[in-house]
Protein backbone atom coordinates (compact mmCIF):
# COMPACT_ATOMS: atom_id res chain seq x y z
CA UNK A 1 0.00 0.00 0.00
CA UNK A 2 1.23 3.47 -0.89
CA UNK A 3 0.21 6.53 1.09
CA UNK A 4 -0.14 9.66 -1.02
CA UNK A 5 -1.38 13.15 -0.19
CA UNK A 6 -2.09 15.97 -2.61
CA UNK A 7 -1.59 19.70 -2.29
CA UNK A 8 -4.86 21.43 -3.08
CA UNK A 9 -5.15 24.73 -5.00
CA UNK A 10 -5.91 26.61 -1.78
CA UNK A 11 -2.55 25.61 -0.25
CA UNK A 12 -0.21 26.75 -3.02
CA UNK A 13 2.85 28.76 -1.95
CA UNK A 14 6.05 28.05 -0.05
CA UNK A 15 4.82 28.25 3.55
CA UNK A 16 1.22 27.13 3.02
CA UNK A 17 2.49 24.06 1.20
CA UNK A 18 4.73 23.03 4.10
CA UNK A 19 2.00 23.71 6.63
CA UNK A 20 -0.44 21.53 4.69
CA UNK A 21 2.07 18.67 4.44
CA UNK A 22 3.03 18.58 8.09
CA UNK A 23 -0.59 18.91 9.18
CA UNK A 24 -1.45 15.84 7.09
CA UNK A 25 1.54 13.97 8.49
CA UNK A 26 0.42 14.81 12.02
CA UNK A 27 -3.22 13.90 11.38
CA UNK A 28 -2.17 10.55 9.94
CA UNK A 29 0.23 9.98 12.86
CA UNK A 30 3.05 9.00 10.51
CA UNK A 31 6.76 9.78 10.28
CA UNK A 32 6.83 9.90 6.48
CA UNK A 33 4.67 9.47 3.38
CA UNK A 34 5.25 7.69 0.09
CA UNK A 35 4.13 10.42 -2.31
CA UNK A 36 3.29 14.12 -2.12
CA UNK A 37 2.11 15.88 -5.23
CA UNK A 38 0.73 19.20 -6.44
CA UNK A 39 -2.79 18.43 -7.62
CA UNK A 40 -3.34 21.37 -9.97
CA UNK A 41 -1.10 24.05 -11.56
CA UNK A 42 -3.51 26.82 -10.58
CA UNK A 43 -4.31 28.56 -7.31
CA UNK A 44 -7.72 28.91 -5.71
CA UNK A 45 -9.36 32.33 -6.19
CA UNK A 46 -6.89 33.35 -8.91
CA UNK A 47 -7.97 33.71 -12.52
CA UNK A 48 -6.38 31.07 -14.78
CA UNK A 49 -4.45 33.75 -16.70
CA UNK A 50 -2.97 35.35 -13.56
CA UNK A 51 0.88 35.08 -13.62
CA UNK A 52 0.80 34.55 -9.86
CA UNK A 53 -0.32 30.96 -10.55
CA UNK A 54 3.14 30.24 -11.93
CA UNK A 55 4.91 32.01 -9.08
CA UNK A 56 3.01 30.20 -6.33
CA UNK A 57 3.17 26.72 -7.86
CA UNK A 58 6.93 27.10 -8.29
CA UNK A 59 7.15 28.12 -4.64
CA UNK A 60 5.17 25.01 -3.77
CA UNK A 61 7.57 22.85 -5.75
CA UNK A 62 10.52 24.33 -3.87
CA UNK A 63 8.81 23.27 -0.64
CA UNK A 64 8.18 19.77 -2.00
CA UNK A 65 11.88 19.50 -2.81
CA UNK A 66 12.78 20.62 0.72
CA UNK A 67 10.42 18.06 2.26
CA UNK A 68 11.74 15.33 -0.05
CA UNK A 69 15.35 16.08 0.85
CA UNK A 70 14.43 15.93 4.55
CA UNK A 71 13.34 12.32 4.11
CA UNK A 72 9.74 12.95 5.13
CA UNK A 73 8.44 11.78 1.76
CA UNK A 74 9.80 9.14 -0.59
CA UNK A 75 8.66 10.72 -3.85
CA UNK A 76 7.23 14.01 -5.07
CA UNK A 77 5.26 14.82 -8.16
CA UNK A 78 2.58 16.83 -9.90
CA UNK A 79 -0.82 16.26 -11.42
CA UNK A 80 -2.49 17.86 -14.42
CA UNK A 81 0.72 19.53 -15.61
CA UNK A 82 1.09 20.27 -19.32
CA UNK A 83 4.34 20.11 -21.27
CA UNK A 84 4.76 23.89 -20.96
CA UNK A 85 4.14 23.81 -17.21
CA UNK A 86 6.61 20.95 -16.77
CA UNK A 87 9.25 22.73 -18.83
CA UNK A 88 8.85 25.82 -16.68
CA UNK A 89 9.13 23.77 -13.49
CA UNK A 90 12.25 21.99 -14.73
CA UNK A 91 14.01 25.32 -15.34
CA UNK A 92 14.01 25.94 -11.59
CA UNK A 93 13.84 22.43 -10.10
CA UNK A 94 16.68 20.64 -8.35
CA UNK A 95 14.54 17.47 -8.22
CA UNK A 96 12.71 16.19 -11.29
CA UNK A 97 9.10 15.24 -10.51
CA UNK A 98 8.81 11.51 -10.00
CA UNK A 99 5.30 11.40 -11.45
CA UNK A 100 2.74 13.39 -13.41
CA UNK A 101 -0.82 12.16 -12.92
CA UNK A 102 -3.03 13.15 -15.84
CA UNK A 103 -6.21 12.27 -17.70
CA UNK A 104 -5.39 9.55 -20.23
CA UNK A 105 -7.61 7.21 -22.23
CA UNK A 106 -8.28 6.34 -25.91
CA UNK A 107 -10.33 9.50 -26.42
CA UNK A 108 -7.49 11.67 -25.06
CA UNK A 109 -4.03 10.31 -25.79
CA UNK A 110 -1.83 13.26 -24.81
CA UNK A 111 0.97 11.71 -26.89
CA UNK A 112 3.24 14.76 -26.70
CA UNK A 113 2.93 14.94 -22.92
CA UNK A 114 3.50 11.20 -22.53
CA UNK A 115 6.61 11.36 -24.71
CA UNK A 116 7.96 14.39 -22.85
CA UNK A 117 7.48 12.78 -19.44
CA UNK A 118 9.26 9.66 -20.68
CA UNK A 119 12.18 11.72 -22.00
CA UNK A 120 12.59 13.43 -18.62
CA UNK A 121 12.28 10.31 -16.49
CA UNK A 122 8.88 11.38 -15.14
CA UNK A 123 6.43 8.54 -14.57
CA UNK A 124 3.32 9.14 -16.67
CA UNK A 125 0.33 7.97 -14.63
CA UNK A 126 -3.29 7.90 -15.77
CA UNK A 127 -6.50 8.85 -14.05
CA UNK A 128 -9.99 8.82 -15.62
CA UNK A 129 -8.94 5.76 -17.62
CA UNK A 130 -12.60 5.04 -18.37
CA UNK A 131 -13.31 8.54 -19.65
CA UNK A 132 -16.00 9.69 -17.23
CA UNK A 133 -17.35 8.07 -14.09
CA UNK A 134 -20.97 8.18 -15.24
CA UNK A 135 -22.73 5.07 -16.52
CA UNK A 136 -23.34 6.73 -19.88
CA UNK A 137 -19.61 7.19 -20.54
CA UNK A 138 -19.17 7.48 -24.32
CA UNK A 139 -15.88 5.60 -24.06
CA UNK A 140 -17.34 2.62 -22.19
CA UNK A 141 -20.11 2.44 -24.78
CA UNK A 142 -17.86 2.86 -27.81
CA UNK A 143 -18.53 0.08 -30.33
CA UNK A 144 -14.84 -0.75 -30.75
CA UNK A 145 -14.32 -1.03 -26.98
CA UNK A 146 -17.41 -3.20 -26.46
CA UNK A 147 -16.48 -5.36 -29.46
CA UNK A 148 -13.00 -6.11 -28.09
CA UNK A 149 -14.47 -6.73 -24.63
CA UNK A 150 -17.05 -9.17 -25.98
CA UNK A 151 -14.47 -11.10 -28.00
CA UNK A 152 -12.16 -11.46 -25.00
CA UNK A 153 -14.99 -12.12 -22.51
CA UNK A 154 -13.94 -9.08 -20.51
CA UNK A 155 -15.72 -5.91 -19.48
CA UNK A 156 -15.21 -2.63 -21.40
CA UNK A 157 -13.59 -1.20 -18.25
CA UNK A 158 -11.05 -4.03 -18.14
CA UNK A 159 -10.20 -3.50 -21.80
CA UNK A 160 -9.58 0.22 -21.24
CA UNK A 161 -7.45 -0.38 -18.15
CA UNK A 162 -5.42 -3.06 -19.91
CA UNK A 163 -4.93 -0.76 -22.91
CA UNK A 164 -3.13 1.64 -20.57
CA UNK A 165 -1.11 -0.85 -18.53
CA UNK A 166 0.01 -2.77 -21.60
CA UNK A 167 1.66 0.45 -22.77
CA UNK A 168 3.50 0.77 -19.47
CA UNK A 169 1.18 3.46 -18.10
CA UNK A 170 0.22 3.27 -14.43
CA UNK A 171 -3.47 3.55 -13.66
CA UNK A 172 -5.54 4.92 -10.78
CA UNK A 173 -8.93 3.21 -11.04
CA UNK A 174 -11.43 4.46 -8.49
CA UNK A 175 -14.44 2.57 -7.20
CA UNK A 176 -16.40 1.93 -4.02
CA UNK A 177 -18.12 -1.08 -5.59
CA UNK A 178 -16.54 -4.34 -4.44
CA UNK A 179 -17.31 -6.11 -7.72
CA UNK A 180 -15.76 -3.29 -9.75
CA UNK A 181 -12.67 -3.20 -7.52
CA UNK A 182 -12.17 -6.93 -8.04
CA UNK A 183 -12.72 -6.50 -11.78
CA UNK A 184 -10.21 -3.65 -11.98
CA UNK A 185 -7.35 -5.85 -10.77
CA UNK A 186 -8.18 -8.81 -13.00
CA UNK A 187 -6.10 -7.63 -15.94
CA UNK A 188 -4.32 -10.93 -16.58
CA UNK A 189 -4.82 -10.86 -20.34
CA UNK A 190 -3.17 -9.24 -23.33
CA UNK A 191 -4.57 -7.13 -26.12
CA UNK A 192 -3.27 -7.84 -29.59
CA UNK A 193 -1.20 -5.24 -31.41
CA UNK A 194 -4.20 -4.73 -33.69
CA UNK A 195 -6.52 -4.11 -30.75
CA UNK A 196 -4.08 -1.68 -29.14
CA UNK A 197 -3.84 0.28 -32.38
CA UNK A 198 -7.59 0.24 -32.96
CA UNK A 199 -8.25 1.58 -29.47
CA UNK A 200 -5.59 4.26 -29.83
CA UNK A 201 -7.20 5.32 -33.11
CA UNK A 202 -10.30 6.31 -31.14
CA UNK A 203 -8.49 9.50 -30.12
CA UNK A 204 -10.66 12.59 -30.59
CA UNK A 205 -8.68 14.84 -28.22
CA UNK A 206 -11.67 14.85 -25.87
CA UNK A 207 -11.17 15.72 -22.20
CA UNK A 208 -13.76 14.68 -19.64
CA UNK A 209 -12.08 16.31 -16.63
CA UNK A 210 -10.79 19.84 -16.01
CA UNK A 211 -8.36 21.42 -18.47
CA UNK A 212 -5.00 22.58 -17.06
CA UNK A 213 -4.03 24.15 -20.37
CA UNK A 214 -6.04 27.25 -19.46
CA UNK A 215 -3.79 27.94 -16.45
CA UNK A 216 -0.90 30.37 -16.98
Amino acid sequence: MELCIILGPSDQGREKCKEAFYLSLSNLKLDYLDLFLIHWPGVKNLKPEDPKNRELRNQSWASLEEIYKSGKVRAIGVSNYSVAQLKDLLQHASVVPHVNQVEYHPHYLQSELKQFCCSQGITFQAYSSLGTTVKESPLLQDQKVTSVASRLSRSPAQVLLRWATQQGVGILPKSTNEEHIRENIQLDFDLSAEDLEALSNLNINKKYAWDPLVVF
